[in-house]
């Protein structure tokens, strides 16, 4: 059992859905108190700064998603996914520490529903949400919708309106190196690594495979969406990549199960040829996960006993294995 390194809690942390590691800091999406944006030293630990607020305007929140971190030459970049105005908030981390409140540039999304979107080295992006046709779309650098690349299931059923849509649900993550993506379902336990095309290259070895069990059911304006069965089960709930591995959060509970179902205190470690490695336990359940490059540390969120950030060093098992990896031929 891995247990944190440091921890970082105060009053000022609400619910975190999201970090991610940009430099040496870490940023954290708040979306319970004010939907804001903290930024962490990890190393201390310590608050630097933060910012944001609720609302409509430029600069402001309604359903703060995803956190993508900047260009790879750049350590002060951080964009903000906002599902709720379907747009891409653009921040830098020095102003946040200096407290400038000036509101920040958004970009607006054109196409299907993201709710988590990648970007790889091209400058293209990728999206998981409620993506029309399938589970990823693909994006021009300028955020505008090109096409989905990534279909439902063979083995789904045929459903009305944003049936399948909801039930497939989908994280995407991007390999460091280019050239590869991964998707993991949120309501089943899936995941499969493809090329920028859709072109499927593995489906991983989930030790507890499962498609999303859903009921059929009507919105209050009659249209057809996903209803809650009894059996429905939380998946994979957070998925994080470095140039060697996918470390994916995985739940395997019910929606309807006590407690905060979808926070887990396991991650599973796959390889990018779909090989599962091991299950590594926290100590407490996690909802959000990041990696550092080198594999020597992950990062987590939590909600209990009270919303915290921690630091787990990673076990040398991992490390020996992924140096093992890396110096195969043909890796």
């Amino acid at each position: 059992m891995l247990t944190p390194d440091v921890v970082f809690a105060d009053s000022s942390l609400g619910r975190i859905v999201e970090i991610a590691l940009v430099g040496d800091r870490l940023v954290a999406l708040d979306a319970m108190l004010d939907p804001a944006i903290h930024v962490i030293d990890p190393a201390r630990p310590r608050r630097l700064g933060s910012y944001g607020r609720g609302g409509d305007g430029p600069g402001e929140f309604k359903d703060p998603e995803q956190l993508v971190a900047g260009v790879a030459e750049s350590d002060d970049e951080v964009w903000i996914l906002d599902g709720g105005h379907q747009r891409m908030t653009r921040i830098s981390l020095s102003e946040m520490e200096r407290g400038i409140t000036a509101a920040p540039e958004t970009f607006r999304i054109d196409g299907p529903n993201a709710g988590a979107l990648v970007r790889v080295e091209d400058g293209r992006w990728f999206g998981g949400g409620w993506i029309t046709g399938g589970r990823i779309a693909r994006y021009h650098e300028d955020l505008t919708y090109d096409r989905t690349i990534l279909g439902f299931p063979a083995s789904s059923a045929d459903a009305p309106g944003t049936t399948l849509l909801q039930a497939y649900e989908s994280w995407v993550v991007a390999d460091p190196a280019g050239g590869r993506l991964a998707a993991a379902t949120l309501l089943g336990g899936l995941l499969e690594i493809f090329d920028y095309d859709g072109v499927s290259i593995a489906h991983a070895a989930v030790p507890e495979p499962f498609e999303p069990v859903w009921a059929q059911g009507r919105s209050r304006s009659g249209k057809a969406v996903m209803a809650v069965s009894g059996e429905t089960r939380y998946g994979f709930t957070d998925l994080a990549a470095t140039g060697r591995y996918l470390y994916a959060l995985f739940s395997g509970r019910r929606v309807n199960d006590k407690g905060v179902p979808w926070t887990s205190h396991n991650v599973q470690v796959y390889t990018w040829g779909g090989e599962y490695v091991k299950t590594l336990r926290l100590d407490r359940a996690a909802e959000a996960i990041t990696i550092d490059a080198s594999d020597t540390w992950l990062y987590a969120a939590g909600l209990e006993p009270r919303p915290w950030v921690g630091r787990f060093r990673l076990p040398q098992a991992v490390l020996v294995k992924s140096l093992l990896q890396a110096t195969r031929p043909g890796s």
